[in-house]
């Protein structure tokens, strides 16, 4: 079934604005916090002097499985792509999928926020693609869309089964509640949208609704979900061992450098952390992931400080291992570009 697309827009491409003053200002201000955290965690001598004895210590057959985990998670991030794409009817060959895929990886590495690298790998399927550029986008927002309601949906479940556990920490207990409660509302607002975008509702909405703008944009997201619930239900299903590749990756990265943080803990406090993380607060939640799984670890498995930081620097740059792949392929894209085969005879 061919998805709808907004009338009088099915041929007009997204506009890709320029960055704005307060844009600007923003990035600014995600810099120095970034370096402000960044400084917090290493200033202080014993967190320095724990971190080089855990790099030093560390058993780094846990890494190689940290490396593998993060390769399941890319492996099911690029399958959910390629089924969005077709459910637009964009047909990509998934050699092509896969490099554009780690271009955006590589991108999301060094750009400000957490989607520049979906843009990236976007404006180079738009490229190759001149005809399917609404879709391109469509196909990213979809992708974001369901990641972000399974993640709730995850982070719910841990918050209710490890209650009695986050609640040993006072601060962490409170906090997790807090998370619970915005998890439970946003929940409720996907929910609530996709019923009103069944029933064709949110047309009808008042003007001065709240949120209503961004309402109307979810729904377009969720129409071509309704329309194609074959390929929405998959790229669901996919997104789940996608995440918990992505928090295994981490497990291992932990199993590395301490023994006192067990799989089923890690797992648990992983929705939250990413959560946390994806704030546009530090750029690409540099410094403050850091910290912050460095103080949920210290309160729940007691571990000392500084271990938490390096599994958080560990985790990431098992990441960051696969988006150099990206790089690569960036650099043969660039290559062919300039370099042109000539047509053979």
């Amino acid at each position: 079934m061919t998805p709808k697309l907004p009338p009088g827009n099915e041929s007009a491409a997204p506009r890709i604005e320029a960055p704005s003053l307060l844009h600007h200002l923003m990035t600014v201000l995600q810099v120095a916090v970034t370096l402000g955290l960044l400084w917090w965690l290493f200033h202080d001598e014993q967190r320095r002097i724990t971190i080089w004895k855990a790099l030093t210590t560390a058993d780094w057959r846990w890494m190689i499985l940290a490396v593998a985990a993060a390769g399941v998670c890319e492996f099911f991030g690029i399958l959910r792509w390629q089924l969005f794409l077709r459910m637009l009817h964009i047909e990509v060959p998934l050699k092509e999928i896969t490099r554009l895929f780690f271009i955006g990886a590589f991108f999301n590495q060094f750009l400000p926020g957490t989607t520049g690298g979906d843009v990236v790998r976007v404006i180079f399927l738009m490229r190759d693609h001149p005809e399917h550029k609404t879709e391109g986008f469509l196909s990213v927002a979809v992708d974001r869309v369901l990641a972000i309601f399974v993640l709730v949906i995850i982070g719910l479940i841990f918050a209710w089964t490890r209650s009695a556990w986050f609640a040993q920490s006072f601060a962490v207990g409170n906090m997790m509640k807090i998370f619970a409660i915005t998890l439970f509302v946003m929940a409720t607002a996907l929910i609530a949208s996709f019923i009103l975008t069944k029933r064709s509702l949110v047309s009808r909405l008042p003007r001065r609704f709240p949120f209503r703008s961004y309402l109307i944009k979810l729904s377009k997201i969720w129409q071509l979900c309704i329309e194609n619930r074959r390929e929405a239900i998959l790229g669901t299903i996919y997104t789940v061992p996608m995440l918990f590749a992505y928090f295994m990756a981490f497990c291992f990265a932990a199993k590395a450098f301490t023994n006192q943080v067990s799989f089923w803990d890690m797992t648990s406090i992983m929705p939250l952390v990413t959560a946390i993380s994806s704030l546009p607060i530090s750029l690409n939640g540099i410094g403050l992931r850091e910290a912050f799984l460095d103080n949920l670890l210290q309160e729940l498995c007691h571990t000392p400080a500084g271990i938490g930081t390096t599994i958080s620097i560990a985790g990431m740059a098992v990441y960051l291992l696969w988006g150099l792949l990206g790089g690569v392929f960036y650099l043969e894209r660039i290559k062919r570009r300039y370099n042109p085969v000539p047509p053979t005879d």
